[in-house]
């Protein structure tokens, strides 16, 4: 991955607990690249943290704007950024990547978020709406306090905004809102897992097909996140490029064990979710753990996300 030092041009409070940041290049010109909507930047905090987050304005902006949620549970990154940020900090931010692009067309969209979740279907909605593609938006909230960008939002036709809904309560108004699909809709959905999972069941039962669903995850389900790679057995990783092998430990990750002979793995977000770390498989059957691949690649057997991913077996050759 690439680096371009940046320097904040901007900082405003989106909603409560939301953090807005724009960012410009240090010289004032133009930026060295552009992105598509969906697409996120690595940003590298002053504590040497690395993060993700999504980008929820348009290339021709000539800026990068976020939007970042302090999170109760920070591993660092939220926190750092809440707190440490001043107009004028230079931050390195990696060249936008994207893992949930909005699928070109005219067809039409429909966007569904909660809390946080706005913030890659934000720039969707925005791109939709310079191509007038017929789009619309369903934005669940804690409370309208705690929902980012409603001074853009609130007046908007093509947007439903939710607000103080229980779980239970938006499981029973998603049918109604998927129900009726047109013929091409595309459906985006991001936010917390329940929530995603609850809007492709509703979407399901709906009858949309499950090859126009679309998903974004911000961080590994819990039992993910929080259980090391390989708890089950020790496992033999041969790599065949450095010509060395390893034996990887319970509760090792494949990363930390490469790294104990010296074989470095690019990682980025360290849950599976980015694809920074994607190692060709050469043999060996794998545990896949993260939330990157698709079903017809973790299929296949070709691919690993070693951040997270094990063996099921006693050996795992890599192509590194």
């Amino acid at each position: 991955m690439s680096w371009v030092e940046m320097k904040v041009r901007g900082l405003r409070e989106e909603a409560e607990g939301i953090l807005g940041l724009e960012l410009c290049s240090v010289s004032g010109d133009g930026l060295p690249f552009g992105w598509t909507p969906g697409a996120h930047v690595d940003l590298q905090m002053g504590s040497g943290l690395v993060r993700q987050y999504s980008l929820t304005n348009l290339a021709e902006e000539g800026c990068l704007r976020l939007a970042i949620k302090r999170e109760p549970e920070s591993r660092g990154g939220s926190q750092w950024l809440h707190e440490q940020l001043r107009l004028g900090t230079r931050l390195q931010v990696g060249t936008p990547r994207n893992l949930f692009a909005l699928q070109p067309g005219t067809s039409p969209v429909v966007l569904a978020a909660a809390g946080i979740g706005i913030t890659p279907l934000l720039a969707m909605y925005r791109a939709c709406r310079a191509q007038q593609r017929p789009v619309h938006l369903y934005y669940f909230s804690r409370s309208p306090v705690h929902s980012a960008f409603l001074d853009q939002l609130q007046s908007q036709p093509d947007v439903s905004l939710f607000s103080g809904l229980s779980s239970a309560e938006i499981a029973q108004q998603l049918p109604g809102l998927l129900a009726g699909r047109q013929p091409g809709s595309q459906l985006y959905s991001c936010g917390p897992h329940g929530f995603m999972d609850c809007v492709f069941e509703s979407a399901i039962v709906a009858g949309w097909p499950r090859d126009v669903l679309y998903r974004e995850h911000f961080q590994a389900p819990l039992q993910l996140a929080d259980a090391p790679a390989n708890q089950a057995q020790a496992v033999q990783l041969m790599l065949t490029k450095s010509d060395k092998q390893v034996a990887v430990q319970s509760g090792e990750t494949l990363v930390a064990a490469a790294a104990r002979v010296g074989v470095e793995i690019t990682t980025s977000c360290g849950m599976g979710m980015c694809g920074a770390c994607m190692t060709r498989v050469v043999s060996g059957e794998v545990d896949h753990q993260d939330q990157y691949l698709s079903d017809a690649e973790r299929a296949s057997g070709m691919w690993i996300m070693p951040c997270v991913s094990g063996c099921s077996g006693n050996e795992l050759v890599l192509d590194l």
